[in-house]
């Protein structure tokens, strides 16, 4: 499996890596990965992205909860109810602020973007 990047550099999001990518919110140690997560992560360049992601998404989640939080309707309007004060909910929106800032999208790219997302953990 060849994982494409786009003309930055960064990994081409679409369904599958956005899917992946949140499978991930957890972490990538434990079990109850998708197969599809499990084929990407053998990836070098995919597994390390997502190693990144994780750590700005810890760093969002202790550090930055105003902004996290701030992100809450738009993962709301665009992959359906969260619950509101959960730790779940919030790795959540921490993972969606690391992308976001990873690569520079508005608010309205990154709504679009999580519509592509297929799971809710």
């Amino acid at each position: 499996m060849s994982i494409r990047v786009n003309e930055k550099g960064l990994i081409y999001l679409n369904e599958e890596t956005m899917t992946a990518i949140f499978d991930c919110v957890f972490g990538t140690d434990g079990g109850g990965l998708r197969t599809t997560t499990k084929q990407l992560l053998w990836e070098p360049k995919f597994r390390d992205f997502v190693k990144t992601l994780n750590g700005l998404q810890e760093y969002n989640y202790r550090y930055r909860i105003d902004q996290v939080m701030d992100l809450f309707p738009i993962f709301e309007s665009a992959i359906g109810p969260f619950e509101f004060n959960s730790e779940g909910t919030t790795l959540w929106l921490a993972m969606g602020l690391a992308i976001k800032e990873v690569y520079g999208f508005r608010r309205s790219s990154l709504e679009e973007l999580l519509k592509l997302v297929k799971i809710k953990k």
